[in-house]
């Protein structure tokens, strides 16, 4: 017993030793630095692998045509390969958008072959590939950023028959994946999600920022504005303004909505159950500003406080009210201790899964948001679709969106105090009975059959060059069978036949 507990004891200081050098090893790879020169070693030893990968791919689909083999067979569905960083689990506008896209898309009949760095288990399916190599974006730990096209990705671009390819910008295997495509005449669709200025220099010194920033154009948008058939952002503005005017005629609008779980409609007991157990309000009284966003200091979350008035009563804003946060993020702690300074009343929620926001949307008596970061702002058009009345900041994305959409009164200037405290009492007040009247239905699946007419507008601008492509692809391979036939009948007739017919003829003298 003594000599077992003595080896046990010798086994669980292994097992010690080896656990400690265990969590050395992933502090030292986890550690952004470290994974940001081991990209750097292996991108383009891998970039080229992928290069050869798809070229092989392109080899034996020639192989297979010489020999006979159909490719480029015409069905009745579209063939559409979608590549992106963003899909569940994370929880932001575009990994919501790009899954409702492909869902819907599906549903319609369409063949949809997913590229992505992360997925979730139980959504995916055998047409959803997880496999663009990736590393952890350190600005937000929950999002993976693709560097490579990967192996897997090649292998597809090469060797199967696509009718559009839509890449989710930012990304930055889309030179590698427009360069290909490039090649096959497939047309390419190119989104463009994030403004990534505001960004770059919200968290990077400057000199980064600029050096980043010039990294991605070179490997990202250029590319995208040189070969895309079509580049869209979800406003207008903002496509102009991120890619250039002068590509007017390539520009479009993607088309945006949300799940239609985002009604007016509540079961009974719901708005009190919800004020209670989640807002901490017991009475009608009592007014609720929702806010739904990630906590990141390019939302500006803090620019509504000053307008709040103080639980103690004491000097500050005139809008009293209970302030609801919904989200997570860098910078949740500088909020609370804000919060808790100025005196005010502010429920922090955390990340709420997705499912349950409605609910949250109905109980407020008002939504707000305060950023100018966004490129379309879903939360909005979820607030608006359960007929929850939206604080708007007076900017040019969203007058694009909801000039038309909202009364005026709705709207602001950030930064004007007296302006936001003014919507926020006229959205308060008869707010709702404005929605009833006026409602707002944007959903995800008229969002994806408008996306759909934007791919046939890529296919129909590409079909010219792609019919001139397969004219001379049949050429080409009708010359390769007869050559490849010319060789093999000389080297039968010369190997089996040459001889005897020489001796038959040399009896007659005609050797």
């Amino acid at each position: 017993v003594s000599l077992r507990g003595v080896a046990m004891g010798s086994d669980a200081d292994r097992h010690g030793i080896r656990r400690e050098i265990s969590c050395w090893i992933a502090a030292v790879r986890t550690h952004y630095i470290v994974l940001l020169v081991f990209t750097l070693v292996v991108y383009f030893p891998r970039l080229c692998l992928s290069y050869f990968v798809f070229f092989l791919a392109q080899a034996l689909r020639l192989i297979a045509r010489v020999s006979g083999v159909q490719t480029n067979r015409p069905v009745q569905n579209r063939r559409i390969l979608v590549i992106t960083d963003y899909l569940p689990p994370q929880t932001h506008g575009i990994a919501i958008r790009c899954h409702a896209y492909v869902k819907h898309m599906r549903a319609l009949g369409h063949e949809v072959v997913v590229f992505c760095t992360a997925y979730e288990p139980n959504k995916e399916t055998s047409f959803d590939n997880p496999n663009i190599p990736c590393i952890v974006n350190p600005f937000n730990l929950k999002n993976r950023i693709g560097y490579n096209p990967g192996v897997k990705l090649a292998w597809f671009l090469g060797a199967h028959t696509w009718d559009v390819v839509h890449v989710f910008y930012p990304s930055l295997v889309g030179s590698f994946v427009l360069t290909t495509c490039a090649w096959r005449q497939i047309p390419v669709y190119c989104s463009h999600h994030v403004e990534m200025k505001m960004f770059a220099f919200e968290h990077a010194p400057a000199f980064v920022a600029h050096f980043g920033l010039f990294m991605y154009n070179l490997l990202g948008k250029w590319p995208a504005a040189r070969w895309g058939a079509l580049n869209s952002a979800p406003t207008l503005c903002f496509a102009r303004d991120h890619l250039g005017k002068h590509l007017e005629d390539k520009l479009r609008a993607v088309p945006s909505g949300t799940h239609e779980v985002f009604t007016p409609e509540a079961e009974p007991g719901e708005r009190e159950q919800v004020r209670s157990t989640r807002f901490g309000v017991d009475s009608e009284k009592t007014k609720v500003i929702l806010m739904v966003q990630r906590l990141s200091g390019e939302k500006g979350t803090e620019r509504i406080f000053p307008v709040l008035k103080p639980k103690d009563g004491s000097e500050g804003g005139s809008v009293d009210a209970v302030l609801v946060v919904a989200g997570d993020g860098p910078s949740r702690h500088f909020l609370e201790a804000e919060a808790k300074k100025r005196k005010l009343r502010v429920v922090f929620l955390g990340n709420v899964p997705h499912h349950d926001l409605p609910k949250l949307y109905r109980a407020a008596d008002c939504w707000v948001t305060m950023s100018l970061s966004e490129t379309f702002g879903l939360t909005t058009l979820e607030s608006l679709m359960c007929g929850c009345p939206a604080i708007i900041p007076i900017c040019d994305v969203f007058n694009e969106i909801w000039d038309e959409r909202v009364p005026k009164s709705w709207r602001y200037h950030v930064g004007n105090n007296a302006e936001l405290e003014k919507a926020i009492s006229a959205a308060q007040n008869g707010g709702r009975e404005w929605l009833e009247k006026h409602p707002v239905k944007m959903t995800w699946k008229g969002a994806a059959e408008q996306l759909l007419e934007q791919y046939e507008e890529c296919i129909r601008m590409k079909s010219k060059d792609r019919q001139t492509l397969r004219a001379f692809i049949e050429f080409t391979d009708h010359c390769l069978r007869v050559a490849i036939s010319t060789v093999i009948a000389t080297w039968v007739l010369t190997r089996y036949y040459y001889t005897p017919l020489r001796s038959f003829l040399g009896r007659f003298g005609l050797a």
